[in-house]
């Protein structure tokens, strides 16, 4: 019973840390950054996104900014009024669902010059020897893509500050949890 949850216990470790290895941290527009002049469809044509990358937009502060926007705001150059818009310069946004992510400037006419950026979020894919079950033995219902032009959430963006913090606080109960009983 004590190694079968010490196994257990190390399967979970070992998927959640792999998990974390694999997401990559794409800087926008490499190191021309966030910035009018670059052709970001030619930047993430080669380039695949899954669940849990980043993208990391650097720019001068003050300069610009980056909005998250739907497909016709994409197309028109439109910064809807409700949209949350990024500033700081060095913005890191986690990919947390999948589908298309329209990005654009919020600056004067930054966006109608080209600076906008279209990516599409595919699902991550299991490892075979990953001890979670595929979403198709799972009983709930697997993920649909969102909408395409489905309007952005006004909730403040995911960081990887606060996704790691609440991974810490989790695995620490889960290990203190089942090691207590061993």
């Amino acid at each position: 019973m004590a190694l079968s949850r010490a196994l257990f216990l190390f399967a979970l470790i070992a998927t959640i840390f792999s998990t974390m290895a694999v997401a990559k941290d794409f800087v926008v527009g490499d190191e021309k950054g966030w910035t009018v002049g670059v052709d970001y469809q030619v930047w993430a044509a080669n380039k695949l996104f899954h669940l849990g990358d980043t993208l990391t937009f650097k720019y001068v502060a003050g300069k610009d900014s980056v909005v998250r926007v739907n497909g016709s705001d994409f197309q028109s150059c439109s910064v809807p009024w409700a949209a949350p818009v990024l500033g700081s310069g060095h913005d890191t946004v986690v990919l947390t669902t999948y589908g298309r992510r329209w990005y654009i400037s919020g600056f004067a006419n930054h966006c109608k010059n080209g600076q906008k950026l279209l990516i599409t979020v595919v699902p991550s894919q299991q490892l075979p020897w990953s001890p979670v079950p595929s979403p198709s033995a799972s009983p709930s219902p697997s993920p649909t893509p969102a909408p395409e032009a489905a309007p952005p959430s006004n909730a403040p963006w995911t960081t990887t500050v606060a996704r790691r913090s609440l991974l810490s606080k989790k695995l620490f109960k889960m290990i203190h949890t089942n090691l207590i009983d061993v």
